[in-house]
């Protein structure tokens, strides 16, 4: 195995992913695995997923999360 070993994001249907209504940024910063400041730094510069915001709170869709995570796929290291 090497030494950074990167769990694989789970498709739709399980986990946060796959649940109705919206994930706030905690949970998506918990789930990507990156600092709540990343997800702040890419929605201030336009990257990220698509989100919604609700007042000053940012929530994203399921779907708009993971058509992100696919967009985002690299098969070079």
């Amino acid at each position: 195995m090497p030494p950074y070993h990167h769990a694989t994001p789970q498709r739709p249907g399980k986990g946060i992913l796959g649940r109705d209504g919206f994930i706030d940024s905690d949970e998506l910063a918990e789930y990507l695995r990156v600092p709540l400041a990343t997800l702040d730094q890419w929605a201030s510069r336009g990257g990220g997923p698509a989100f919604h915001k609700f007042g000053r709170h940012r929530r994203y869709l399921p779907s708009d999360v993971w058509a992100w995570i696919e967009s985002n796929r690299r098969n070079d290291d």
